[in-house]
């Protein structure tokens, strides 16, 4: 039976760090390196570090650093631990490295084990966390803004607290519709179309024969997504009231089309047309769109968080809302 020497423990044990991408280096009470194994191919290599002290192994930004906390373990018998950012041929590298006391069978603190570990990784995906949650903190400010700004308007123009609180009700709701699909985009933004059956359906169940989407299904960015959610909801509980998908009928058009301005700059046509079946007493007689949050939603809140222009156009036999977006709030897919 063959046993395995202290040279063959040695040579298992070093592949075992290789594999794991972990470095080594062992220091007397002097500081001065006993023992050194798979160091990075960018650091200084064993043969020129053996022998020699930390200004060898690190740089001169780093090497008191180090030294201090080595001397610290030395002094205390403590482990502890620091990170490190290294730059080498031009990229730059994060390390944590280990101090641990070496302490013989007496108590005393007889030299420093230092275990070297590239966390690049692990500082990328703290970085995206840290954006990731300052985006999202900068989004929740944003929507409970915009909440404020909904119940405000929507108390000004209630008849009391029960209208009051089923019209903020419905409000929320509809910026919840809208957030769901942001969310569920990993707050890229939202489909027009889908965002558009979003605030329907809640309102109407499936969508009547009457109504219809066409043109452009445009990806609008997460602020476009809910503020038009929003627009979406208002055109539909208006045109549930007294338009066409209400008691004067008809149809619905949901149209989006992408056009160059004079300035050669893309700019979405968004465009809400209600064509009643029932006309009203006299078809010449010009109305006006509705007062309240509901028009002023559509007349202003929502044309100015998306930097739009808008035309309202409520007449007899017909209702027309359209906004024309420039292309900081969406984008199109190239056609083939």
């Amino acid at each position: 039976m063959s046993s395995v020497n202290e040279s063959d423990r040695l040579r298992f044990v070093l592949a075992g760090l290789r594999s794991a991408g972990v470095s080594m280096i062992y220091q007397d009470t002097n500081l001065v390196i006993r023992f050194a194994a798979n160091l990075p191919d960018s650091w200084p290599q064993i043969t020129s570090v053996e022998g020699g002290t930390d200004e060898l192994v690190f740089t001169a930004q780093h090497a008191a650093k180090v030294i201090n906390a080595k001397l610290a373990v030395l002094e205390t018998g403590e482990a502890s631990d620091l990170e490190i950012l290294r730059d080498a041929e031009h990229e730059r590298h994060w390390y944590k490295l280990n101090l641990e006391p070496d302490i013989d069978i007496d108590g005393n603190v007889i030299g420093v084990f230092t275990t070297i570990i590239d966390i690049d990784d692990l500082k990328y995906r703290e970085t995206v966390l840290k954006t990731l949650l300052r985006e999202l903190s900068h989004r929740s400010k944003n929507l409970l803004a915009i909440i404020q700004s909904v119940a405000s308007q929507t108390a000004r123009h209630s008849q009391g607290l029960d209208d009051f609180l089923l019209a903020f009700r419905n409000r929320v709701q509809s910026m919840a519709q809208s957030q769901d699909l942001v969310t569920a985009s990993d707050w890229r933004g939202a489909e027009l179309f889908a965002l558009t059956e979003s605030q329907l359906q809640p309102l109407m169940g499936d969508l009547p024969y009457g109504f219809k989407m066409v043109g452009e299904d445009a990806y609008l960015f997460p602020n476009a997504a809910l503020h038009l959610g929003l627009a979406l909801h208002e055109l539909t509980i208006d045109s549930l009231a007294t338009g066409a998908l209400g008691p004067a009928g008809g149809t619905v058009e949901l149209s989006a089309e992408e056009r160059r301005n004079e300035q050669g700059a893309p700019e979405l046509i968004l465009t809400w047309k209600e064509t009643f079946a029932v006309w009203a007493d006299d078809p010449e007689k010009p109305r006006k769109p509705k007062n309240g949050f509901s028009g002023t939603v559509l007349g202003r809140i929502v044309p100015q968080a998306l930097s739009a222009t808008v035309r309202h156009e409520v007449k007899a036999d017909h209702i027309i809302y359209q906004l024309t977006i420039p292309d900081t709030q969406y984008e199109v897919e190239p056609k083939h």
